[in-house]
C-alpha cells in the first residue's frame, strides 16, 4: 500500500517543535483525507499533496513562532549535549584555575592558609564560570551552523520539491550518527586542544613534586619535547575537527565519514607514538628527582629498577594504539553493518 500521505506527514511534523507534532499530524491527516476523493488512486494523492506544498514550506506555515536560533529539529540534541559538555568542561577547568590559584598564592610567598584558600577558589570559578560560558557559546555555533546548513540546502531544493523525495515515514536510523554527539566530540576536542596547546606552552603546570614538607613546581617534561608538542596537537585537533564536520554534514556513517575517522585516528595514533619515542620526553630535572628516590620502601618488585620509566611508556603506548585499532574497527564495523543491512 502507497504510504505518502505517512510521509508526507512525517516530513513536516518532523520540522516542529515535538509537543506540536502529535496535533499537527492528526490535523494534517484530516485535511488530507477531506481533499481527497472516495477510493483516490496514486496521482490523485501525490496532486493534494502538490497543492499543499513542500514540507517545510508547510512547517513553517504551522509555527507559532517560524523563527529560532536553534531550530526544533535539532533542539532535543542541543540540549543533550549541554547537558553533559558544559558540567564536564566546567569542573575540568575549575580544577586548572584552583591549581593556578594555588602556585599563584605560592609564588606570592603568600602560604597563609585563608588566603591560599581564597585564591585558589577565586580563580577556580572564575575559569571555571568563563569555560562554561565558552563551552556554551562555541555549542551554539555549532548547532547553529549545522542546522543553517540543512536549512539552506532544503530551500535551495524546495522549488525542485518532488513527492518521491519524501523521507520514510519511520525513518531508517540504521548507521545514523547522533548529531549531539558529533557536535559534543567537535566542542570537546577543541577545548581539550586548546588546554593542551596551554600546558605545552607553560601556561599550566605539568606536575607537582612535594619534597622535605615543601612545594616545589617540577616539570614533568623537558621543554623541547613540549615545544615540539604544540604543532602536533594543533594537526591532531584539525584532523579531529575534520572528521566531526564529515559527521556533522553526513551524519551516517558512509565509506566517506569512515575514512575520515580511520586516517584521523591512525595519523594521530602515529604522533602520539613518535612523542612519546622521543628522547628528550622527560626532563632531566625529573629524572634526577626519580633517581633520587628510594623506591625499595614502596617498589617490591623492583619496577623502577628494571627501567619502569620506559617500560611505563611502553604501556602508554600499547594502551595508544589498542584504544585507536578499536575507534578504527568500530567505525569500519559500523560502516558495514549499515551497507550489509
Amino acid at each position: 500500500m502507497d504510504n505518502l500521505i505517512e510521509r508526507y506527514v512525517y516530513d513536516v511534523t518532523r520540522r516542529l517543535p515535538e509537543k506540536d507534532r502529535e496535533e499537527v499530524s492528526k490535523e494534517l491527516k484530516s485535511n488530507i483525507y477531506d481533499m481527497l476523493p472516495e477510493n483516490a488512486d496514486e496521482n490523485e494523492r501525490k496532486m493534494v499533496l502538490y497543492n499543499l506544498g513542500s514540507p517545510a514550506s508547510l512547517a513553517e506555515k504551522y509555527r507559532q513562532k517560524p523563527r529560532y536560533l536553534i531550530s526544533p529539529a535539532v533542539y532535543e540534541d542541543y540540549v543533550r549535549v549541554l547537558k553533559w559538555v558544559l558540567p564536564l568542561v566546567g569542573v575540568v577547568v575549575l580544577v586548572i584555575g584552583m591549581i593556578l590559584g594555588a602556585i599563584d598564592a605560592i609564588k606570592d610567598g603568600m602560604v597563609d592558609l585563608p588566603y591560599l584558600i581564597s585564591n585558589t577558589l577565586s580563580k577556580g570559578i572564575a575559569m571555571g564560570i568563563s569555560a562554561v560560558f565558552q563551552a556554551l557559546i562555541w555549542t551554539t555555533v555549532g548547532f547553529v551552523i549545522a542546522d543553517r546548513t540543512g536549512a539552506k540546502a532544503n530551500k535551495s531544493k524546495e522549488q525542485e520539491w518532488r513527492v518521491e523525495d519524501l523521507p520514510d515515514a519511520l525513518p531508517d536510523d540504521r548507521g545514523k550518527i547522533k548529531l549531539s554527539d558529533s557536535i559534543a566530540e567537535l566542542v570537546l576536542t577543541g577545548v581539550f586542544s586548546v588546554l593542551g596547546i596551554l600546558i605545552c606552552s607553560g601556561v599550566l603546570p605539568v606536575a607537582f613534586v612535594i619534597q622535605n614538607g615543601d612545594t616545589q613546581i617540577r616539570t614533568l617534561f623537558s621543554s623541547t619535547f613540549l615545544a615540539s608538542c604544540v604543532p602536533a596537537i594543533a594537526v591532531m585537533a584539525i584532523l579531529g575537527v575534520g572528521a566531526c564536520i564529515f559527521k556533522i554534514k553526513v551524519r551516517r556513517w558512509t565509506p566517506i565519514v569512515c575514512g575520515a575517522v580511520v586516517v584521523s585516528t591512525i595519523i594521530n595514533m602515529c604522533i602520539m607514538i613518535y612523542l612519546l619515542n622521543r628522547p628528550d620526553l622527560f626532563s632531566t630535572e625529573f629524572i634526577a628527582f626519580l633517581q633520587s628516590v628510594d623506591w625499595s620502601s614502596f617498589d617490591p618488585l623492583g619496577f623502577m629498577e628494571v627501567g619502569g620509566v620506559n617500560l611505563f611508556v611502553v604501556f602508554i603506548a600499547i594502551v595508544i594504539v589498542v584504544c585507536s585499532l578499536a575507534e578504527c574497527g568500530q567505525a569500519v564495523y559500523k560502516t558495514l553493518k549499515y551497507k550489509i543491512q
